[in-house]
């Protein structure tokens, strides 16, 4: 953990194969924050764009990439991205891209943020589901930045086993040539925390947000929600400790619960070190000794918000000469009303489920949205019946209970289809939604200090629609709503779901169908209608009870 970084540069075609080894899981790949403009089939969400990679099969995802910018690429099945199954994706633009190493910066590390559970993935979300868990989402136990953290478990050891509290218990270490400056490509790659990212003694420089370039930002501190991207330019300081705390801290106000266990302080060692130098200046240097081994302080204002919210929005402005600089958003030609939810239904004994305007996404088994759009699979007589929260039959002709918008396209290509998504959030905890193939411009954010905080019409003046950086990942806070713009002119079906796991995996998603009229057959080879059918002929194997429905047997203890 983490898994390999793919790079490539714009333009390429990026190969990537997948063996599936599991041993009673399919499972598949998202390349989040890329468009896949004419490859939606390539998007790896199950259910939607293909059916899962069965155990013991194999599949290649080829498409060329359009863009430019930090990325990540992560499973799209059950929780299988927090056992492992994530990895950095960066991709450069030579020719384009503004800031770029060698002028800008003279190197560059990513930094991949992960929370970390004690259980697998599902043994968490099925405690999640429980009674027990009181519909609370699950605490992590630490954190990793680059695979490695740390905990002291000699604390909870009995005094009568020896435990050796020093034995590997190295963070992941940087070594950063002083008065080099070093792009940081920090990425939260979490379940549930979000982080504030910071690096002791050093100024951030904020350059990107997602895949968006920006003005150049100077900060102490950035909050990371799960799924999005920041770039920064550090520059290593000349003088000052030889040491120094890079420090990515959970925001512990957004969780449920006091995990007892949870150390929120993740960690990571930056060595300073000196530039390689002549025998006569090494010699100056120990007689005039720049670093000290005094351990590196954090910022003082570093304090972390009690709510779960974004970067100020005002930090990040379109990069000057950039696609976006000094621009409008796009005016609206349709506005589109979502109301997200956590609820616990006694109809699902009280399991929690996620909502999005009264639905909750059961992926179809064999009958993908995109394959029968295309016509390649009978929704009504080949499709496997799958339980449902609402009781309806799994074999509507998109496959179940699902919230699908239709977008045309428009006609016109100098005057797209601009969709506004209002999206209101009743609910105690924030939820960082990520939208497929397109960007999102946040045009208003607001989360109530007393009541619900729903959009109202009156709030239409007071949007921010000029010099707005696009994203593909933003924060919708608290008892609050966001207001955010999509140009709609990528054909295919994109997934919109909460990057809380937890809220995904219990059905907080829905699609936007854009333009799927005009999608062709050849878009799905042969090997994605092979693994459809492979999943159909599993069919009752692959069928699991819905969650909840282990109460009424007396499995799980009510109390």
């Amino acid at each position: 953990m983490p898994g390999p970084t793919i790079r490539a540069n714009r333009g390429d075609t990026i190969v990537v194969h997948v063996n599936n080894n599991l041993a009673n899981e399919s499972t598949s790949v998202h390349f989040h924050g890329v468009h896949h403009r004419g490859s939606n089939s390539m998007d790896g969400v199950p259910g939607v764009t293909q059916c899962g990679i069965p155990p013991g099969h194999s599949f290649t995802y080829k498409f060329t990439v359009n863009q430019s910018g930090t990325f990540w690429w992560h499973s799209h099945s059950a929780t299988q991205r927090i056992d492992g199954m994530a990895g950095a994706m960066i991709v450069n633009d030579p020719q384009n891209d503004h800031y770029q190493i060698g002028r800008d910066y003279d190197d560059e590390a990513i930094v991949f943020i992960q929370d970390y559970y004690h259980q697998t993935g599902e043994q968490r979300f099925e405690f999640y589901l429980s009674r027990s868990g009181a519909g609370f989402e699950p605490v992590p136990e630490n954190g990793l930045i680059n695979g490695r953290g740390y905990e002291n478990l000699c604390s909870r050891a009995h005094f009568t086993h020896k435990c050796d509290p020093t034995s590997d218990t190295r963070p992941f270490e940087f070594r950063f040539v002083r008065g080099r400056r070093y792009r940081l490509r920090v990425i939260n790659a979490g379940a549930l925390a979000e982080v504030s990212f910071s690096l002791d003694n050093h100024v951030l420089t904020i350059i990107e947000a997602d895949t968006s370039e920006s003005e150049p930002a100077d900060v102490h501190f950035v909050p990371i929600a799960p799924g999005q991207r920041y770039s920064a330019i550090v520059t290593a300081a000349e003088s000052g400790p030889d040491v120094v705390t890079m420090r990515a801290d959970m925001n512990t106000n957004c969780f449920n619960y006091h995990n007892s266990v949870l150390n929120p302080e993740i960690r990571a060692r930056v060595a300073l070190v000196d530039p390689p130098s002549s025998p006569a200046q090494r010699l100056l240097k120990t007689l005039v000794k720049r670093g000290d081994s005094s351990p590196s302080r954090p910022w003082d204002d570093v304090l972390l918000p009690d709510r779960c919210i974004d970067l100020d929005p005002s930090l990040l402005r379109p990069v000057a000469g950039g696609p976006f600089s000094g621009g409008q958003v796009p005016a609206m030609t349709r506005r589109v009303a979502l109301h997200t939810k956590t609820l616990k239904l006694e109809r699902v004994n009280l399991a929690p489920f996620g909502f999005i305007n009264r639905t909750s996404f059961m992926p179809a088994i064999g009958a993908p949205n995109l394959h029968v759009q295309l016509g390649l699979v009978n929704p009504l007589a080949e499709t496997v019946t799958v339980p449902t929260v609402s009781g309806r039959p799994n074999t509507d002709p998109w496959g179940g209970d699902q919230l699908i918008e239709h977008i045309d396209l428009s006609p016109d290509a100098e005057h797209p289809t601009v969709i506004e998504l209002v999206i209101n959030n009743p609910d105690e905890s924030a939820h960082p939604f990520h939208l497929h193939g397109h960007e999102m411009y946040v045009v208003r954010t607001h989360s109530a200090r007393a009541g619900l905080g729903p959009w109202k019409p009156k709030y239409i003046s007071e949007y921010k629609t000029v010099d707005v950086l696009p994203r593909d990942t933003i924060t919708v806070p608290r008892l609050g709503h966001a207001v955010v713009r999509f140009v709609a002119d990528n054909p295919g079906f994109w997934a919109f779901h909460c990057h809380i796991l937890w809220h995904l995996r219990a059905g907080m998603m829905m699609q936007f169908a854009v333009g799927v009229q005009q999608l062709e057959r050849q878009l799905v080879n042969q090997e994605m209608m092979e693994q459809c059918r492979v999943e159909r002929e599993m069919g009752e194997r692959l069928v699991k009870e819905l969650p909840g429905s282990a109460y009424k047997k007396g499995m799980i203890p009510a109390t």
